[in-house]
C-alpha cells in the first residue's frame, strides 16, 4: 500500500515555542481521504539535519509533505537542503519575482536582496499558487512525489487543499476511504462512556473507537472503512443515534458547535433572552456567550456579584440568607438567578456561587463546592455540585456546567 510522511521543520517546534498544527491538519486531511501517513518528524532548522531527514524518507515513502522554512530570512534553511537532497540547482522563477516585487512595492516595503531567495524553487519544480508572496512547490523525484509548504498555518492549508490533496487523491486513487466522526459529550465521564460502548453491539462491528480527553468535554471518535461514504456515513448516523439512545443529553452533538453556540441557537429558536450573575467564575458565563455573533439577540447581561454586598445591593439576596446560609449556598444561588432575571427583565436568569479555591473551604463547603441556579417563568432550580481541580479548572468546569444545564433546560 502507497504511505507518506510529514516533516515538519522550525526551531520553533522542537524547542516547544509553537505547536505544530500543519502535522496534525495535513495528517487528519489524508486519513478521510484514505491515504496513509506512516510517520511524522520534526526537525530543527539545521540544513545538514534536514537534507538527512529528506534522503531518508525518499528511500522509504512514495509522498512526502514538508512544512515550513521556504521564507527570506537566515533561519530558512529547507530550500537549499531540499536542492542538495534532491541533486538540483536552485533557480529563479522570474513570474513569482515580478510578483513578489509588486506585491512588496503596494505595501510599501523597500526592496532588499534577501526578498529574492522567496523566487527560488528547485530546477524542475512546479510552483503552487503563484499568485502571492507566499508559495510552496511540487517536485517529482524518481517515484517520490514531494510538496514543499510554508509554516504559516493559514498558507499551509490554503495549498494543501487546493493543490495537494487533490493531486495526491488522483495520483493514489484509493481504493477505500476512512471516514470518522467526533461526537462530543458533557456530564459522562470516559470511564462510564466506555461502558456503554461497550453494551452497544453495534460499536463491536468494524468501528474503531477512540477516546480523547478534552477538558472539560469527553470526545469519543468512530471510525469506519470501506468503498462508499455515503455508506459509511449512514452507518455512523445510526452508531450516532445509538449512543445518543444510551447517553441521551450528555451528547452535545457531532457537530463543531460550542456549548454556548448550542445555547444561542436554542434561545433564539425559542424567541428566549438570558441574563446571568456570576460569582466564582468571575464573568465567564458571559465572555463565553458573548463569543458569539448575534448573541445580543438573547444575552441582555450580567452581573459579577463577587462580594456579598454585590449580592444584595445588586441582585436583592437578602441579608439574612447570606448571613445565616452563606454566599455559597441553594438560597443564595436561587436569589441571585431571580434577581439577576429581574434585573434585567430576561426570560431566564443563570447564576453560579462556589468556592474555586485553593483557599476559602471548609469541612461542611470544601474547595469545589458549586451552587448553579437557574429562574425562569416557572420558578427557580438550584443544583449542587462538587468539583476537583485547580483554580482555573473549577471555574471552567462550573462555567460548562451552568451552559450545559441551560442548554438541557431550552430542550425540554
Amino acid at each position: 500500500m502507497m504511505q507518506g510522511e510529514i516533516i515538519a521543520t522550525g526551531t520553533e517546534l522542537i524547542t516547544g515555542q509553537v505547536a505544530d498544527c500543519n502535522t496534525h491538519y495535513a495528517a487528519r486531511r489524508l486519513f478521510e481521504a484514505g491515504l496513509e501517513v506512516a510517520r511524522f518528524t520534526t526537525v530543527g532548522d539545521k540544513g545538514p539535519l534536514i537534507r538527512e531527514v529528506l534522503e531518508q524518507a525518499m528511500s522509504r515513502s512514495q509522498f512526502i509533505i514538508i512544512t515550513g522554512g521556504l521564507g527570506p530570512t537566515e533561519d530558512d534553511v529547507t530550500l537549499p537542503a531540499a536542492a542538495l537532497a534532491l541533486d538540483r540547482r536552485l533557480v529563479v522563477h522570474d513570474g513569482l519575482l515580478d510578483r513578489i516585487k509588486r506585491c512588496l512595492g503596494a505595501r510599501q516595503i523597500p526592496w532588499e536582496e534577501r526578498y529574492a531567495g522567496l523566487a527560488l524553487i528547485p530546477e524542475g519544480a512546479q510552483l503552487l499558487d503563484p499568485g502571492g508572496m507566499a508559495c510552496g512547490f511540487a517536485v517529482k523525484h524518481e517515484e517520490v512525489r514531494l510538496y514543499f509548504l510554508p509554516g504559516v498555518p493559514q498558507e499551509m492549508r490554503s495549498l494543501f487543499d487546493g493543490f495537494v490533496l487533490p493531486n495526491l487523491v488522483a495520483w493514489a486513487q484509493p481504493e477505500e476511504y476512512w471516514v470518522r466522526r467526533t461526537l462530543r459529550l458533557f456530564g459522562i465521564s470516559e470511564g462510564q462512556l466506555q461502558g456503554v460502548i461497550c453494551r452497544r453491539p453495534e460499536f463491536q462491528q468494524g468501528v474503531t473507537v477512540g477516546y480523547y480527553p478534552h477538558f472539560p468535554e469527553t470526545h469519543l471518535s468512530l471510525t469506519l472503512r470501506g468503498k462508499d461514504r455515503a455508506v459509511l456515513n449512514a452507518s455512523l448516523d445510526r452508531l450516532t443515534a445509538a449512543l445518543g439512545a444510551e447517553v441521551g443529553e450528555a451528547l452535545l452533538g457531532p457537530e463543531e458547535a460550542t456549548l454556548e453556540e448550542l445555547v444561542g441557537r436554542l434561545l433564539r429558536t425559542g424567541g428566549l433572552t438570558v441574563a446571568v450573575a456570576e460569582s466564582c467564575t468571575g464573568g465567564l458565563i458571559g465572555d463565553r456567550l458573548t463569543n458569539v455573533p448575534g448573541s445580543s439577540d438573547y444575552f441582555l447581561g450580567g452581573v459579577v456579584s463577587y462580594s456579598n454586598e454585590a449580592k444584595h445591593d445588586l441582585l436583592k439576596v437578602p441579608p439574612e440568607v447570606l448571613a445565616q446560609k452563606g454566599a455559597v449556598s441553594p438560597e443564595t444561588a436561587g436569589d441571585m438567578a431571580r434577581g439577576v432575571r429581574e434585573v434585567f427583565h430576561a426570560d431566564i436568569g443563570l447564576a453560579v456561587t462556589g468556592i474555586a479555591g485553593p483557599s476559602g473551604g471548609s469541612p461542611a463547603k470544601p474547595v469545589g463546592t458549586v451552587y448553579i441556579g437557574l429562574a425562569d417563568t416557572e420558578g427557580e432550580d438550584v443544583w449542587h455540585y462538587q468539583f476537583y481541580g485547580n483554580r482555573t479548572e473549577i471555574k471552567t468546569l462550573t462555567a460548562q456546567t451552568a451552559l450545559d444545564r441551560l442548554r438541557r433546560k431550552l430542550k425540554t
